[in-house]
């Protein structure tokens, strides 16, 4: 009687997670969909940013603009979008303080909530498979040192999009994904927010010959240097 109920048990979990990977399945197919229709279409785009500069403008320099803005970086991410779009247009319109604040807010709004929905979906099927393949060390690297290696992630992969979907398959915990999510993309956009500014200010090229502008190389190959040597360290084939 007892193995029967195991076996209706595990039955039933089976269909369950099956369920969850379909659900899925259409989530982000509808998700990529749509946001791979905007771009074919031209929409949501750095020429369509171009095109339609000064309607953005007008729209997001009002009250409610700031609130549009945020809204519209957490669908530009939930849709799979590049999130390089809002990052470079957020300076164009604000200045660099709230540029930044705006981006930030948004963009880790975005992956937040695709990692909750691949913790929901995938991580009680795919969790178990993680750990005992070639990536379970690494795996094992995200729960023990969750902070560090996602700060790592951001700074070598940024927002690629497909990664949120995989870390939430993980068992990293919420708070490391969110503290290391933050302290890895919090560089990259203040350089890359920086950078967009000053170009748009600069009539001649000894223009960019500034402090800012060679603090930002300096910070550049600074972080490249630290890239290299975190990798060589810890995600080495011999530490994987």
């Amino acid at each position: 009687m007892a193995d029967v109920k195991k076996v209706d048990s595990s039955m039933t979990q089976n269909s369950s997670g099956r369920t969850k990977l379909i659900v899925f399945a259409v989530i982000i197919g509808v998700c990529i969909i749509t946001g791979s229709v905007l771009i074919a279409k031209g929409y949501l785009t750095i020429g369509w940013v171009n095109a339609q500069f000064d309607s953005l403008t007008d729209i997001l320099n009002r009250s409610y603009g700031p609130f549009l803005f945020v809204l519209g970086t957490i669908i530009f991410i939930l849709l799979q979008i590049p999130g390089v779009v809002p990052v470079i247009l957020a300076p164009l319109i604000y200045g660099l303080p709230e540029a930044f604040l705006l981006t930030m807010v948004g963009i880790n709004i975005g992956m937040i909530v695709t990692f909750l929905v691949a913790r929901y979906f995938l991580h009680d099927h795919f969790a178990p498979k993680l750990e005992n393949s070639r990536f379970g060390r690494f795996t094992k690297q995200l729960e023990k040192n969750g902070i560090f290696t996602m700060t790592f992630l951001r700074i070598v992969l940024w927002m690629f999009p497909p990664m949120n979907w995989l870390i939430g398959a993980t068992n990293v915990r919420i708070r490391d994904y969110i503290i290391g999510n933050l302290i890895g993309l919090a560089p990259i956009i203040f350089i890359i927010q920086l950078t967009t500014k000053r170009l748009q200010s600069i009539n001649s090229f000894w223009d960019l010959l500034q402090p800012e502008t060679i603090g930002v190389i300096f910070a550049l190959i600074i972080i490249l240097i630290a890239i290299m040597w975190v990798r060589k360290r810890y995600f080495s084939v011999n530490e994987l």
